[in-house]
């Protein structure tokens, strides 16, 4: 009764604002447990988490580099340097924000934070200590890519606004290198979900055979579009069967690295911010906190792209020991959930293991031309996951993974006894 009372006191006292008010109220309504929500968003997994992981895996990436190039590294701020991504980002804070006469200004202003918020929306999709993110719905992965995609177009609005002869070049080739290469991506990206429809497809499948020889009538729900394309069905799909889908599908795992290091501007990708030839790319005329805030954008994609490929295609935080105090005998017993624990740390393995491998492909390879970094998606990405799709679904028809065999003898043994 009292809270209903304050309500109609605030609605009285702000009735210009009262679409508003009602809307925070219902929200209000629908949070079960807001305190907990507000700790998952802001603490673990959130933003405080994402952030320092994506600094530190800033620093090990650089690290990385550096010793596979006989070279130290940052060594200095901190435990051998540990601390030089932050510092980086503190100075850049501190420096002059300059902008250039005849520069759209307020949209130069607006485009590092819109990079900086949907790195961290796109962050909350992964499943890190669970199988599914903070936010996490039925086709979230479509939603997912979706994001990427407008986090690609403030990249092209970053240099289109600086007005400036380098941006201008680096945009063009940002446009031209990171469209190409979302087609690949995308394809790489649903050939998981694509595994996930055939293996939850096969119980209708097996119903459909039985009913033909028992005489039955027997209905079974079919799986939907939207929940095959749900990145926790996805990661429990491989804990379920214990397989992870890089063993299922190599080659789009490999076409979903190149294709991120592409989107990420990784060497040899790194045609749009060439240093030796247009100065910084579409980023020459960013400075100050702008360019703070799309350096850390950019660390908290990197980590989105190792953890993105962590959860399609090696099992997210599923891993010996993730199901301790989990099981539905220990929470109704009371027992602490280590599961989450151990999950957490088995995503940063897989995580940091991704980065170690791009890590060593920057490594590998000179900067490409621009036209053969659109060649390279068109003539052979997009090809070659075409290829694994079309090997998966005829791995499917002939069930060489004898899943379908098997589901049709269990549930006819068990239908007989």
């Amino acid at each position: 009764m009292a809270v209903d009372l304050f309500w109609y006191i605030i609605l009285y006292l702000y009735p210009q604002h009262s679409n508003l008010i009602t809307l925070i109220q219902y929200l209000l309504q629908q949070q079960t447990n807001l305190p907990l929500d507000l700790f998952k968003i802001l603490i673990f997994p959130g933003i405080l988490f994402v952030s320092v992981v994506s600094l530190f895996a800033e620093w090990y990436d650089r690290k990385i580099y550096a010793r596979l190039q006989n070279r130290v590294g940052p060594f200095h701020t901190g435990y051998h340097g540990i601390l030089q991504p932050l510092a980086d980002i503190i100075k850049l804070l501190a420096k002059e924000d300059i902008v250039h006469k005849g520069a759209e200004a307020r949209s130069l202003a607006a485009t590092p934070i819109l990079a900086l918020t949907l790195s961290l929306v796109m962050l909350m999709f992964i499943p890190i200590y669970k199988n599914s993110g903070i936010i996490s719905f039925e086709g979230d992965l479509i939603v997912l890519l979706f994001l990427s995609t407008i986090y690609v177009l403030t990249i092209i609005l970053t240099g289109w606004f600086s007005i400036d002869r380098f941006s201008e070049v680096g945009t063009a080739r940002a446009g031209m290198q990171l469209i190409a290469y979302e087609i690949p991506l995308v394809l790489s990206t649903l050939t998981p979900a694509i595994i996930v429809a055939y293996y939850y497809s096969i119980p209708a499948q097996a119903n459909n055979i039985l009913n033909i020889i028992l005489g039955t009538t027997t209905p079974i729900t079919t799986p939907t579009i939207l929940s095959v394309l749900t990145i926790a069905n996805i990661t429990q799909t491989q804990q379920t069967i214990g397989i992870p889908f890089i063993l299922l599908a190599p080659i789009s795992f490999a076409v979903f690295i190149i294709s991120q290091m592409a989107e990420l501007e990784k060497v040899p990708f790194d045609i749009p911010e060439a240093h030796t030839e247009i100065v910084a790319g579409w980023q020459t005329e960013i400075s100050g906190k702008k360019l703070a805030l799309f350096r850390l954008a950019n660390d908290l994609e990197y980590l989105w792209a190792a953890g993105l490929a962590t959860a399609l295609f090696l099992g997210g935080p599923w891993g010996p020991g993730s199901e301790i105090g989990l099981t539905t005998i220990e929470r109704l017993t009371g027992a602490f959930p280590l599961g989450y624990i151990i999950g957490t740390a088995w995503f940063l393995i897989k995580t940091f293991a991704i980065i170690f491998l791009i890590a060593n492909l920057r490594t590998l390879f000179a900067r490409f031309r621009i036209d053969q970094v659109v060649k390279g998606s068109w003539k052979y990405l997009i090809p070659l996951a075409l290829l694994n799709i079309l090997i998966l679904q005829t791995t499917f028809y002939l069930d060489l993974f004898k899943w379908q065999t098997t589901y049709n003898l269990l549930i006819l043994i068990t239908q007989l006894l």
